[in-house]
Protein backbone atom coordinates (compact mmCIF):
# COMPACT_ATOMS: atom_id res chain seq x y z
CA UNK A 1 0.00 0.00 0.00
CA UNK A 2 1.23 3.13 -0.96
CA UNK A 3 0.56 6.61 1.37
CA UNK A 4 -0.12 10.16 -0.69
CA UNK A 5 1.01 13.55 0.86
CA UNK A 6 0.49 16.85 -0.79
CA UNK A 7 1.71 19.52 1.26
CA UNK A 8 2.84 17.45 3.90
CA UNK A 9 -0.79 16.24 4.76
CA UNK A 10 -1.71 12.87 3.94
CA UNK A 11 -4.73 12.84 0.53
CA UNK A 12 -4.91 9.42 0.23
CA UNK A 13 -4.08 5.86 -0.36
CA UNK A 14 -3.32 3.30 -3.22
CA UNK A 15 -2.70 0.05 -3.51
CA UNK A 16 -0.87 0.62 -6.61
CA UNK A 17 1.31 3.56 -7.87
CA UNK A 18 2.78 3.27 -11.58
CA UNK A 19 5.95 5.59 -11.70
CA UNK A 20 5.82 7.78 -14.93
CA UNK A 21 7.94 10.12 -17.15
CA UNK A 22 7.10 12.37 -19.70
CA UNK A 23 8.05 10.46 -23.22
CA UNK A 24 9.39 13.03 -25.69
CA UNK A 25 6.12 12.95 -27.08
CA UNK A 26 4.42 14.41 -24.43
CA UNK A 27 2.67 11.67 -23.21
CA UNK A 28 3.25 9.88 -19.64
CA UNK A 29 4.89 6.13 -19.95
CA UNK A 30 5.67 3.82 -17.08
CA UNK A 31 9.00 3.53 -15.57
CA UNK A 32 11.35 2.04 -13.06
CA UNK A 33 11.20 4.80 -9.87
CA UNK A 34 14.51 6.20 -10.33
CA UNK A 35 13.48 7.74 -13.56
CA UNK A 36 10.11 8.83 -12.89
CA UNK A 37 9.35 12.36 -12.97
CA UNK A 38 5.45 11.75 -11.02
CA UNK A 39 3.09 8.76 -10.59
CA UNK A 40 -0.15 7.94 -11.34
CA UNK A 41 -3.11 6.56 -9.05
CA UNK A 42 -6.32 5.63 -9.55
CA UNK A 43 -8.86 8.01 -7.58
CA UNK A 44 -12.22 8.11 -6.38
CA UNK A 45 -14.45 10.53 -8.36
CA UNK A 46 -18.24 11.47 -7.37
CA UNK A 47 -20.52 11.81 -10.84
CA UNK A 48 -23.68 12.37 -11.18
CA UNK A 49 -25.61 10.37 -13.79
CA UNK A 50 -28.53 11.11 -16.06
CA UNK A 51 -31.42 9.96 -13.62
CA UNK A 52 -29.80 12.51 -10.81
CA UNK A 53 -28.07 9.48 -8.85
CA UNK A 54 -24.75 10.29 -8.20
CA UNK A 55 -21.59 7.35 -7.79
CA UNK A 56 -18.50 6.87 -7.98
CA UNK A 57 -15.38 5.77 -10.18
CA UNK A 58 -12.05 5.12 -10.05
CA UNK A 59 -10.13 7.73 -12.23
CA UNK A 60 -6.06 7.42 -13.14
CA UNK A 61 -4.91 11.05 -11.80
CA UNK A 62 -0.88 12.03 -12.20
CA UNK A 63 1.11 13.70 -9.96
CA UNK A 64 4.37 15.56 -10.23
CA UNK A 65 7.40 14.95 -8.02
CA UNK A 66 8.49 18.71 -8.04
CA UNK A 67 7.51 21.64 -10.41
CA UNK A 68 10.02 21.04 -12.59
CA UNK A 69 8.89 17.07 -13.40
CA UNK A 70 6.14 16.18 -16.07
CA UNK A 71 4.46 18.97 -17.85
CA UNK A 72 3.97 21.27 -14.76
CA UNK A 73 0.41 21.25 -14.53
CA UNK A 74 -0.51 18.67 -12.27
CA UNK A 75 -0.02 18.47 -8.50
CA UNK A 76 3.13 18.17 -6.50
CA UNK A 77 3.00 14.86 -4.19
CA UNK A 78 4.95 12.48 -2.97
CA UNK A 79 4.51 9.00 -2.76
CA UNK A 80 5.70 6.21 0.07
CA UNK A 81 5.38 2.71 0.48
CA UNK A 82 3.30 2.39 3.86
CA UNK A 83 1.89 -0.88 5.35
CA UNK A 84 -1.90 -1.36 4.93
CA UNK A 85 -1.57 -3.82 7.95
CA UNK A 86 0.09 -1.26 10.37
CA UNK A 87 -3.23 0.77 9.36
CA UNK A 88 -5.55 -1.49 10.31
CA UNK A 89 -3.78 -2.24 13.35
CA UNK A 90 -4.14 1.71 14.43
CA UNK A 91 -7.22 2.31 13.58
CA UNK A 92 -8.61 -0.58 15.43
CA UNK A 93 -6.76 1.01 18.40
CA UNK A 94 -8.52 4.66 17.98
CA UNK A 95 -11.82 2.69 17.81
CA UNK A 96 -11.39 0.85 21.19
CA UNK A 97 -10.31 3.99 22.58
CA UNK A 98 -13.02 5.69 21.94
CA UNK A 99 -15.26 2.77 22.56
CA UNK A 100 -14.14 2.98 26.25
CA UNK A 101 -12.23 -0.52 25.12
CA UNK A 102 -9.05 0.24 25.68
CA UNK A 103 -7.19 1.99 29.00
CA UNK A 104 -5.12 4.32 26.85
Amino acid sequence: MYQIKQNGSVIGYSDDVIFVRLHENGCYVPCERAQAGGFCVKVPVDYTEENGETKTRLEDFVYKFSDDDLLGIEPTATVEQFSGALMIAEADKVVDILVGGADE
